[in-house]
């Protein structure tokens, strides 16, 4: 792992023959607000994950974009989670430009009789703005990681119909796992096929978590994940080591947490419950205390009249 840049945030990129080779750990006070503090939601999520977005876009710009022109680039919209990585307005504040927007619709199945098992189908889209020659930026929280191959093997499907070529695809990930990033490799042998002088970017926040045998939970403090030691520092001064491991998830339901909030507030307040019925440390139980106190907070604050 080597920092390779270093200002408002630290760019870490990792050389691991089973990830993608332009893959970096982006480390910023911005995405630790979120990521170290799952029970907000709505628009104190929204509003801090347009600094995140910044930060992606900046990162993106000095690796990828430089030369590049906006009528050659486009953001593929993941419906509906996608929406909420606010990646137009990175680009935006960074180019003061808007971005072309392409959007798919794509819901992730369980596959019956597995445990953690996922499938996923694309059920709309409109690509009317996929340029030719194109660089494609992605912003998809990733688990498994069965709905950005779906995804991504639907894009690349549209690039041949239309006798297009891609350049770069880049995908940014607030979330992503150890499993995930691994499947990623899988798809940058895909694209490497169909378009072998294409390029493949994965950016991600804070590190690589580990995926618990649900699909879905992604954890902090486990064996496999791949972190820079500031992650592991923050972690440890956040939440402690059993928190570190214990943590439900480190976005619960990104979709629920970005546009349903209610919803959200109680899913982490039942979660909060269960823990404060545990023996916890000391600090543990501050943390998860502080965390309830905010949800139920933010949570009456929606039902007081507009």
């Amino acid at each position: 792992m080597q920092l390779v840049f270093e200002n408002e945030y630290r760019a870490y990129k990792l050389s691991d023959e089973k990830l993608p080779g332009n893959t970096y750990i982006l480390c910023s006070e911005y995405a630790s607000d979120i990521l170290y503090r799952p029970n907000i939601a709505g628009k104190e999520l929204q509003d801090r994950m347009e600094d995140v977005a910044e930060i992606f876009i900046d990162a993106v710009g000095r690796t990828v974009l430089k030369g590049k022109k906006t009528s050659q680039t486009t953001e593929l919209i993941f419906l509906a989670g996608g929406l909420y990585y606010q990646l137009n307005h990175g680009f935006k504040e960074k180019y003061n430009k808007a971005i072309p927007q392409c959007f798919l619709g794509i819901k992730r199945q369980r596959i019956e009789g597995t445990e953690g098992g996922f499938t996923a189908v694309a059920t709309y889209e409109n690509f009317e703005s996929l340029p030719d020659n194109a660089t494609v930026i992605i912003g998809d929280t990733i688990a498994t990681g069965a709905t950005l191959q779906k995804g991504i093997y639907h894009l690349l499907d549209s690039f041949g119909e239309r006798n297009y070529k891609l350049e770069n695809l880049v995908v940014c990930s607030l979330a992503c796992s150890v499993h995930g990033a691994h499947l990623m490799k899988e798809i940058e042998k895909r694209v490497k096929r169909d378009f072998p002088d294409a390029n493949v970017y994965l950016f991600v926040a804070e590190e690589l978590f580990h995926l618990m045998p649900d699909g879905t939970d992604l954890r902090f403090l486990y064996p496999d994940a791949i972190m820079p030691d500031e992650t592991r520092y923050r972690i440890l001064k956040t939440y402690g080591e059993y928190l570190g491991k214990e943590m439900k998830c480190a976005v619960f339901d990104w979709g629920t947490r970005c546009k349903n909030p209610i919803k959200h507030y109680h899913e982490f307040l039942e979660f909060a419950s269960e823990m404060l019925k545990r023996d916890l440390d000391a600090k543990s139980k501050e943390v998860i205390t502080k965390m309830e106190k905010e949800t139920k907070q933010a949570l009456a604050e929606l039902d007081k009249p507009l």
